[in-house]
């Protein structure tokens, strides 16, 4: 099962961060005496552009001194930390061209070049970042499902869209049998081990569903869309049948209660789920480890 995605900011290891660091300013500082070699400062540069040139690279170099100490974990570290260096190597560069009068031709056009590369990574950093955020926002931390308000968002969606299209979906919903129980006699920490098992389970066995998400605390919830009443049945018998396989140390059998609501023409999502929720109370109260249709 794939660990979900979590977000935490740490200090980096301090030697390894001194180490990028001290690199950072001998190779920089090998490039600025490269670039002052048998060059003149132009006595037309003002204090101005000195000053904000200077600004600029003091700037970049702090973010790297930053990003050197700094671990996020839904950053992509080596590539922020080779796009800074590139950039600041970039605007090296173009300091040069315009504090020097013998500056080398070809230097802005370097300099635009690596500048241009460094904004690539840093943009490529950015999107995995606001990706990584956005599916942390969506998941559910425990199983790596889809969330409860991820899932209300989506099934709305879906809703609307067969509305339109007049097809129908099904909700199966899913509540795991004697789970209290569980919890009780063999400790919290292993009751998520079960909760993790069973969401590796359906998003193996249910791929082809729209949707597969984690609502509350032993409640799963699957979304299909252009379905009817005897297929979204026999899908939630196989579903049924899936974690009724499930095999874990202390534990004789694990079971699940499973309704399922196919939507009506104009249905709403209130609606429908609640139909599915009582249709699984109703497998539930029949003797559990079994699947009813809602009316």
């Amino acid at each position: 099962m794939n660990t979900p995605l979590e977000f935490q900011i740490k200090l980096a290891a301090t030697n390894r961060a001194a180490f990028l660091i001290a690199l950072n300013v001998l190779l920089t500082m090998a490039l600025s005496f490269y670039l002052m070699y048998d060059a003149k400062l132009d006595s037309a540069v003002t204090p101005l552009v000195l000053m904000f040139d200077s600004a600029s690279c003091a700037a970049i170099f702090a973010m790297f001194v930053a990003a050197s100490t700094i671990k996020v974990t839904l950053a992509s570290r080596p590539i922020l930390l080779i796009s800074l260096f590139i950039l600041q190597t970039g605007n090296v560069l173009d300091t040069a061209g315009h504090i020097f009068i013998a500056a080398n031709s070809n230097w802005p056009i370097l300099a635009d070049a690596l500048i241009l590369i460094s904004e690539l990574g840093l943009a490529a950093v950015a999107f995995r970042f606001v990706r990584g955020a956005n599916d942390i926002t969506n998941r559910d931390p425990l199983t790596g499902l889809h969330n409860r308000s991820h899932h209300m968002r989506q099934l709305s969606r879906l809703l609307k869209e067969s509305h339109k299209s007049q097809q129908s979906v099904a909700v199966v919903a899913i509540d795991l049998d004697h789970f209290k129980h569980i919890n009780d006699v063999h400790g919290h920490g292993y009751g998520d081990k079960v909760l993790q098992t069973v969401a590796t389970v359906l998003k193996e066995r249910v791929s082809d569903a729209d949707l597969v998400s984690r609502t509350g605390g032993e409640e799963f919830e699957i979304v299909i869309s252009n379905i009817d009443e005897p297929a979204a049945k026999a899908f939630a018998e196989k579903v049924r049948e899936s974690i009724n396989a499930i095999s874990m140390d202390r534990l004789e059998s694990l079971t699940a209660s499973l309704g399922v609501a196919v939507s009506h023409l104009t249905e709403g999502l209130p609606s429908l789920r609640q139909r599915a929720d009582a249709a699984a109370y109703q497998a539930k109260n029949s003797g559990r480890n079994r699947v009813y249709l809602a009316n």
